[in-house]
C-alpha cells in the first residue's frame, strides 16, 4: 500500500522520535531550577508537544508495517485520529485562554487541531480506497511535526531563558 511512501514515513518518524529525545533533555535539565507554579505552567505546553511528536512517531511506525491491512491501518487511523482531534480540542480550548502572543495560540492551539482533522479524513479516505490518501495523511503528520518543531523550539527558547534569568 506503500508504494513510494515508505522511506518518508521512515524519515519523519526519525525526526519525531529525535525531537522526543530533545525536547526530554532540555525539560530535565531546565526543570531543575523552575519553581512548581512555573513548572506547571510550562507543562500545559510541553506535554501537548510531546504527545503530537509521539503520535507521528507511533503512527509512521504503524504505517512501515510489512503487510498491513488498508482496513486495519483505517481503523487505526480513525479511532487514534478521533482520540487525537479530542486532545487537541481541549489543548486548543486551554490555549485560547491562556495569555500568550496570538501566533502561540495559533502553532499550540489550531494548527495541531488542524493536523488531527487531516488525519481522521485521511484514514476515512484509507477505509473508502479514495486516491491521495497517502497524501493526505503525509500532510496531516506535515502539520503535527512542523507544529512540533516550531513548538519545541519556542519552548526550548523559553526554558534555556529561565535557566539563564534564575542565575
Amino acid at each position: 500500500m506503500l508504494g513510494g511512501w515508505h522511506d518518508f514515513y521512515a524519515i519523519l518518524a526519525m525526526v519525531a522520535g529525535t525531537l522526543l529525545g530533545a525536547m526530554f533533555i532540555v525539560a530535565s535539565i531546565s526543570g531543575r531550577n523552575m519553581t512548581k507554579a512555573r513548572a506547571a505552567a510550562v507543562a500545559s505546553f510541553v506535554t501537548p508537544t510531546v504527545i503530537h511528536l509521539s503520535v507521528v512517531l507511533i503512527a509512521c511506525a504503524l504505517l512501515v508495517v510489512p503487510n498491513l491491512p488498508p482496513r486495519t491501518l483505517g481503523m487505526i487511523g480513525i479511532i487514534g485520529g478521533l482520540a487525537g482531534l479530542a486532545a487537541a480540542t481541549r489543548i486548543c480550548w486551554r490555549v485560547l485562554h491562556a495569555k500568550i502572543e496570538h501566533i502561540d495560540r495559533v502553532w499550540y492551539g489550531a494548527v495541531p487541531l488542524l493536523g488531527y482533522v487531516g488525519i481522521v479524513a485521511a484514514a476515512a479516505m484509507i477505509l473508502a480506497q479514495a486516491r491521495f490518501s497517502l497524501e493526505t495523511l503525509a500532510a496531516a503528520f506535515g502539520l503535527l511535526i512542523v507544529a512540533s518543531i516550531r513548538n519545541a523550539w519556542d519552548l526550548i527558547i523559553f526554558l534555556v531563558g529561565q535557566e539563564g534569568s534564575a542565575r
